[in-house]
């Protein structure tokens, strides 16, 4: 007999929703589309009943890969509230999918020629990041032959790596992998989530000369830079931002738009690349100057994310009433 969090994981992968949250003590409910839904008629989750069906929940909060459970491996961000234990459990697909077959904008192809610095995936959770950031590493590992050392403590998939050399470690100590993976000669870094901890360490890497990839949850390319250089210590912050003005590389922000017909969800991507200009706000922690520079440098191959979403607007893709929801200006949404 299925326990209630196992029926309401087939209800989830049924009804193809990106989320189940599980609230011990109340309803559980789904993200379809971007919309919270209570799932109709599921009884209430009693105390006690994640521990139970987990088992590994160690700690007051954590993030693990789960399963199979109903068929799939499931990504699990579980915390321990004053009312009981929640946690979000998302379904992993099976592999890692082509990065060029991401719906991803032309010029992102481009990032496949970096050499060096840190290339950010910023957005909210459930926004695709974490996918399209594998899908990069994988690209990078299959075109060329690196060593390469993979840091994320919580492995969604198996990212196909070619003829590169890589080196896989879950490691509770980021820092000091960092620095032993530097002194064995290695190219290419990718971290996952990036934790206040690891950001200083993940920037010597880059300003050392390796490839850095790593995702941070943020709403927005702003949110997601005050928060890479946000350190209660003065002097730490300022070391971020000179490490971070000289050593990003790109800042890839997405979000997933659902389709005019709600079948499915559709990627929206904003692309920064690092120049004079945007090295100077970082530097001075004026990122709220950025979104103008962006939109102002087409040329160089950056796209705003309000670009992205006029041209989905337009190519019928996804609604405007949708887009506005994401825009920073809506008045370049047509």
């Amino acid at each position: 007999m299925s326990s209630p969090i196992e029926d309401c994981l087939e209800y989830a992968l049924n009804a193809h929703a990106s989320e189940l949250i599980i609230v011990e003590g109340f309803s559980p409910a789904v993200r379809l589309n971007d919309k919270v839904c209570m799932i109709q008629d599921a009884p209430v989750i009693s105390f006690g009943s994640l521990d139970s069906f987990v088992k590994s929940l160690d700690g007051e909060s954590g993030v693990l890969c789960g399963g199979p459970w109903c068929g799939s491996n499931w990504r699990v961000r579980y915390s321990r509230e004053a009312f009981g234990k929640l946690a979000s459990f998302r379904p992993l697909l099976p592999e890692c999918p082509n990065y060029a077959e991401l719906g991803i904008p032309d010029v992102m192809m481009n990032l496949l020629g970096v050499s060096s610095g840190l290339v950010l995936f910023a957005g909210p959770p459930c926004s695709g990041k974490t996918t399209t950031a594998s899908a990069f590493v994988a690209a990078l590992c299959e075109n060329r032959m690196l060593r390469a050392a993979f840091l994320d403590p919580v492995r969604e998939f198996n990212i196909p790596t070619g003829e590169s050399l890589v080196i896989q470690s879950k490691t509770n100590d980021m820092a000091k992998e960092i620095k032993q993976g530097l002194l064995a000669g290695t190219d290419l870094f990718w971290l996952g989530d990036i934790q206040e901890d690891n950001i200083i360490p993940a920037l010597r890497a880059a300003e050392a000369g390796a490839i850095v990839v790593g995702c941070f949850n943020a709403g927005n390319s702003v949110g997601a830079l005050d928060a890479m250089v946000s350190f209660e210590s003065s002097n730490e912050m300022k070391i971020a931002k000179s490490l971070l003005a000289s050593n990003l590389k790109a800042l890839v922000l997405q979000h997933l738009i659902p389709s005019v017909d709600q079948s499915q969800m559709i990627p929206a991507f904003e692309l920064i690349y690092n120049n004079q200009n945007v090295a100077t706000l970082i530097r001075n922690g004026e990122h709220f100057k950025l979104p103008p520079i962006v939109a102002a440098s087409s040329a160089e191959g950056m796209i705003s994310i309000d670009q992205s979403l006029a041209i989905l607007v337009q190519a019928g893709a996804i609604s405007k009433e949708d887009a506005l929801k994401f825009a920073f200006d809506s008045s370049k949404i047509g």
